[in-house]
């Protein structure tokens, strides 16, 4: 035998016949896992779009349940910049008008901070009027807020004036409706401006000589928003009588004592003054009635008085 095929044999004959167990193993495994996995680009792709919906999912739930409590609950800036929309004033006359504004004057009647006034140690240096109660009925129907804002979703009740018997200082109890915005939802500022140049000309007034007046000047800066449907309370205060003219400041503040507006005036007593018949200014500011005993609306109502017709 040659040199040559022996060498071929021999290395033939050393030649494993087998391969390791193992290393057969892991390459069958590895086979068999390309076979069954997916590239990692997919992998990677689903990945992203579970993520994508499960964050989804927990973004509109959160959404939907803020959205929930916020229309149950609207927080203060909210109902400013969307206000819910409210229905028109209803008809006075009708039977659920009439218990509205009986509900509102219970309401008037228990609110803490009059309960609180009517309890404290000087209570007895106070009494209580409603003005526009006893004013006759053909005053009343020209009157701006005794007559034509006066009903439900307006000005439902007279105002509740708790004065100091002196004329010096009064609160002045009103509930404003929906009825008289100007942003919906927010009172007009220009009622407001009419409701504190009647606030305050009731304590000028009651403080000139002939106790009848008119504005003269009239000054308010508004410091917060005023929403509707609420009751609202002016503090006025006398700062000078001298002869002629009286100078007035008040606050407007809310239940919670929010600052609301703040005004100042000064009115004056026409030199024709004593010509003038005053008993219907009287009768709309309402006058101390000499009795501790709360006046509630229907307790003295006034009587209406025709008109008469020219044949």
């Amino acid at each position: 035998m040659s040199n040559s095929l022996f060498h071929r044999v021999f290395r033939l004959s050393t030649r494993p016949l087998t391969r390791s167990p193992t290393a057969a193993f892991r390459r069958s495994s590895q086979r068999l896992y390309s076979a069954s996995t997916a590239p990692p680009e997919e992998i990677s792709t689903a990945s992203r779009v579970w993520t994508f919906l499960r964050r989804l999912s927990i973004a509109s739930s959160l959404s939907l349940t803020a959205y929930t409590v916020g229309s149950l609950y609207p927080p203060t800036l909210a109902t400013y910049i969307s206000p819910r929309i409210a229905p028109p004033p209803p008809d006075p006359d009708h039977p659920s008008s009439i218990a509205y504004v009986s509900s509102l004057e219970s309401d008037l009647q228990t609110l803490p901070a009059l309960e609180t006034a009517r309890h404290s140690p000087d209570a007895d240096e106070w009494y209580e009027t409603r003005p526009y109660l006893n004013l006759p009925e053909e005053r009343r129907v020209n009157s701006l807020t005794a007559g034509a804002l006066r009903g439900p979703g307006r000005l439902a009740l007279p105002p509740l004036v708790r004065a100091r018997k002196d004329e010096k200082e009064s609160w002045i109890f009103v509930h404003v409706g929906r009825g008289v915005c100007g942003h919906d939802g927010i009172v007009h500022g220009g009622l407001l401006a009419t409701l504190l140049d009647e606030g305050l000309a009731r304590i000028a007034i009651q403080n000139l000589p002939d106790k009848i007046g008119v504005t003269a000047n009239l000054n308010i800066n508004y410091r917060a928003p005023t929403r509707a449907d609420q009751f609202i309370v002016m503090k006025t205060r006398l700062i000078e009588a001298k002869g002629r003219k009286t100078q007035v400041s008040a606050r407007l503040e809310d239940l919670q004592g929010t600052l609301l507006a703040e005004a100042s005036a000064t009115f004056v007593q026409p030199k024709y003054s004593k010509l003038l018949n005053t008993s219907h200014i009287r009768a709309a500011m309402g006058e101390n009635p000499k009795s501790d005993v709360p006046i509630v609306e229907g307790a003295v109502a006034p009587v209406p008085m025709p008109i008469p017709v020219r044949s």
